[in-house]
Order: structure tokens, then sequence, then C-alpha cells
């Protein structure tokens, strides 16, 4: 079965494998940005999949979703995967084996907190026996959390040697980019940000543009398409395509 995980693994997260390291590696934050219905949420459990499929410990945050929701997103995702390799027969097994990998937390009415989360790692790791590796918040309010906050949830994930990915939200009649730095509000903190997309609607699919890599500022078109619905590398682009 492990082989066949590691077919299922078509999250853009696998362009960014380096020496070995399936992401961008711990103590990184990734950023994925798009204008509001293009398909973050989807993007970002795709990213979970994918981690999963690794077998690397998932801490799934949401802030406006309850954890059954969120659970049916990953299900439906791994679901279609299997029906495209003819394989539906292997996903009761393969949906045991990433909920041994995998916590969902929801933080609903604005409690969420970089204490908060302090709090669930304390509790994962001391009483679950449970270390992420990969940590996704999804549907944080950056113009309220404050950049401020971004440090501190970033030197958490540091802490336990976790990649972190977030998500933020662009508006088509907003402030545009200045050169050489990220589109508003994520420009605020792009110094804490090390891999940085932006989903970009194009001819019914999804184009994915790179806007940083590391400390390299780009405005790059991968020239890579995403299916619209799920979000995941369309077929022809695998592991460690670039």
């Amino acid at each position: 079965m492990t082989g066949l995980m590691f077919k299922l693994r078509r999250s853009p997260r696998t362009l960014l494998e380096r020496d070995g390291h399936p992401g961008p590696g711990p103590g990184h934050i990734g950023l994925v940005m798009a204008r509001a219905g293009v398909g973050k949420t989807a993007f970002l459990v795709g990213l979970g999949i994918d981690a999963l499929l690794s077998k690397q410990n998932v801490l799934h945050i949401s802030l406006d979703r309850g954890v059954d929701k969120v659970r049916e997103w990953y299900d439906d995702l791994l679901l279609g995967l299997l029906q495209r390799e003819r394989k539906v027969q292997h996903l009761a097994g393969i949906q045991l084996e990433i909920e041994r990998h995998r916590h969902i937390h929801t933080y609903l009415n604005d409690t969420f907190s970089p204490e908060r989360l302090q709090a669930s790692l304390d509790l994962l790791m001391n009483f679950g026996d449970f270390v992420p590796r990969v940590i996704i918040l999804d549907r944080l309010d950056f113009e309220h959390f404050g950049t401020g906050g971004v440090r501190e949830i970033r030197d958490l994930a540091e802490n336990v040697g976790a990649e972190l990915w977030l998500a933020c939200r662009t508006h088509r009649d907003g402030p545009q980019a200045e050169d050489g730095h990220l589109p508003p509000p994520a420009d605020a903190f792009e110094r804490y940000i090390d891999t940085a997309f932006s989903l970009d609607p194009y001819d019914a699919k999804i184009r994915l543009h790179v806007l940083k890599d590391y400390q390299k500022m780009l405005d790059e078109d991968l020239n890579i398409l995403l299916d619209p619905t799920t979000l995941l590398l369309e077929t022809g682009f695998g592991a460690n395509r670039s």
C-alpha cells in the first residue's frame, strides 16, 4: 500500500521537495493566496493529504468549520484520488492509516490565539504522543491577527519541528502588490514567509504562480494547472516534478 500512497501524491507541495524532504521543511511557512471562492481550503486539504500519504503527522486547524466538515473534505479528496487510480477498494485501509497521523482542531468565533495553539501542541505531545510535522491553519484573519501573531505561531511551529501552511485572501479591487513584495495584506508579514503561491483562475482551470521562494521574491508562472475542484496537480505532473 505504501507504493499506492506515494502514487496518489498530486499536491503542489511535491514541487517543493528538497534533499529528500517532502515539503518546505521544519520551521518554514508556506502561504497560499487567492481571491474568495478560488479554492484556498481545498488547496490546504490537498497539502494535508500529501503529508499524510508521506506518513507525516498533520495538525489541521480550522477557524470556521467543525471537525466533521473538515474530515469530510479529506475523505472526499482521498476518494477522488482512489477513483482516478481505480483503487477504491483501498479506501478504508488508507483512511485508517492517515487517521493515525492526523488531528483536526477547530476554533470558532475568534477563539484562536498563539496561546491556544501552544496549549493544543502541549496536550498533543505530552498526552497524545503526537508531534505534528505539518500544521495547517485555515481561515486566519490576518488583518485582525497582526504581524506579531504570525511571528508567534511561526515560532511555535519551529519549536516542534513542523512546517506551517497558511491561506490569505486577496481582493480584486484592493491595493496591488508593490514591486518586490507580496500582495496586501501579506506584505505586512512577508518577512516570515518562506514560500508563497497564488491561485489564479484561468480558462476553467486554476493556474499556479510562485510569488516567493525563501528569500527570493518572484512572480513566476510555473505553467502548471490545477484541477479547479480538487486544487491538485493536473494529470501529468507528479511528485518531484518541477
